[in-house]
């Protein structure tokens, strides 16, 4: 079972992201029943995983 809270009536989760050096980072995610397979991430955890920013793949 996903736990989380509601915030200004968003529902917000704890989501785990693994780096390649096995550090796991944890990002609170606003849950969207629209997804649409696109995750945004913020700058400074795109820093941290080292990932290029605004590449699509």
């Amino acid at each position: 079972m996903i736990t989380g809270i509601v915030r200004d009536l968003e529902p917000i989760i704890p989501l785990s992201i693994c780096g390649s050096d096995g550090k796991v980072y944890i990002q609170d995610a606003i849950i969207d029943t629209g997804f649409d397979a696109w995750l945004s991430l913020p700058p400074d955890l795109i820093d941290r995983l080292k990932l290029l920013q605004g590449k699509h793949l």
